[in-house]
């Protein structure tokens, strides 16, 4: 068994077009770090006045030449302070770490072994890792289940996504996005056993990875009817998936007395089902326009591309992306949503397979220019999603 395991992996990496995919995001990474650190020293911006809660005391960062350092901004503190102190609570109201899930600090504080204790130095060798495991699985994936799209195209799209650059920061973009495609591919592949553990341990790294159940819950159906969800025989693997919300949830309780206190202090961090739109549509500043117009672009392309991943592609693909967007909508706010929609994997097989070669060169140009901006924005401690 360990065998055909080995035989399988040599088989999977040494594709050919995985092989391009690897060396494209290892020349991305080159490039794109080099870009940052040009970019962080060059221009001598101020701090950001796009939201009012953006103060100097918190947010104001130094030149300096420390590439390592420019992965660590914004929520990647968060992923940090659990990788080194674990989870705690403050007072009532008040933003806490609790509501960051364990799987990805959990690998950090394990590679922090390796790298002497420097976490974010761990943070950003394991993000990159995993970029490199979800660029060589959406090779796969498209090669299998996508041949008439060129393998490397969805790749591409993906590594000048706007908020491409939070696949190599200390963020859970990378390891979320290989868990999402590996469960897809096992879920296609009719390995349900796999695609259920793996949808389990995408669901320890965001709560997004519960909607990933759909994928499952639907492919299921397709592959064995609707009537196999009442056999315990067959069916047993979907109750795996939802495992890592749930310890997650349970910790929760058991340490701190409350089953729901993810969606409590999810409040504190603006992020609740009592938003206001409205609010968030008043525009302070001109930064804050660009901020919204960029957010509201988003929103729409994400909204159009579920659509058309329901028209063109798997009913999987298209639900999955209905409910992960309606959820996010739902909390009154498209603060991130770029961010958000990036991890949605079907938008780059789209994207891709945009028939025109105007248009998709458009795509790709616009997107790529859109990542500088955002690059420039993340390293200076502007909001970037």
């Amino acid at each position: 068994m360990v065998q055909s395991a080995a035989t399988a992996l040599r088989s999977f990496f040494c594709n050919p077009a995985v092989r391009r995919s690897l060396a494209l995001a290892a020349v991305w990474l080159v490039i794109v770090n080099i870009f940052a650190l040009m970019a962080f020293n060059r221009l001598n911006l101020g701090l950001d006045t796009a939201m009012g809660w953006i103060t100097p005391e918190i947010y104001k960062v130094k030149q300096s030449w420390n590439i390592i350092d420019l992965h660590n901004r914004w929520d990647a503190a968060w992923y940090l302070d659990i990788a080194e102190k674990g989870y705690y609570l403050r007072g009532e109201g008040e933003q806490a770490n609790v509501v960051f899930f364990p799987l990805y600090p959990l690998l950090v504080r394990l590679a922090g072994f390796l790298t002497g204790g420097n976490l974010v130095l761990a943070g950003w060798i394991v993000s990159s890792l995993f970029l490199a495991l979800a660029v060589a699985t959406l090779t796969r994936l498209t090669q299998e289940f996508h041949p008439e799209l060129d393998p490397t195209g969805p790749v591409l799209c993906l590594l000048v996504f706007p908020t491409a650059f939070f696949l190599n920061a200390v963020y859970t973009e990378s390891l979320f996005l290989f868990l999402s495609l590996a469960a897809t591919y096992f879920a296609l592949k009719r390995r349900f056993v796999w695609a259920a553990v793996l949808t389990a341990l995408a669901s320890a790294t965001r709560v997004a990875g519960l909607f990933l159940c759909v994928i499952l819950l639907v492919e299921f159906i397709q592959a064995h009817g609707v009537r196999a969800l009442f056999s315990p025989r067959r069916a047993w693997p979907l109750l795996i998936a939802p495992l890592g919300v749930l310890a997650f949830f349970m910790h929760h309780w058991i340490v701190f007395g409350d089953f729901f206190l993810f969606l409590k202090v999810q409040r504190s961090f603006g992020r609740d089902f009592q938003s206001d739109l409205a609010e968030y549509l008043i525009v302070r500043n001109n930064p804050d326009m660009v901020h919204t117009l960029l957010d509201l672009t988003f929103t729409l392309i994400a909204i159009l591309f579920t659509f058309l991943a329901l028209k063109r592609f798997r009913l999987s693909y298209g639900l999955y992306m209905l409910v992960s967007l309606a959820v996010a909508l739902s909390t009154g706010t498209a603060l991130g949503i770029a961010r958000y929609a990036m991890v949605m994997f079907p938008i780059h097989l789209l994207a891709a397979g945009i028939p025109s070669f105007v248009g998709r060169s458009a795509w790709l140009f616009a997107s790529s220019l859109l990542l500088a901006l955002n690059i420039t924005r993340f390293v200076h401690h502007y909001w970037a999603g």
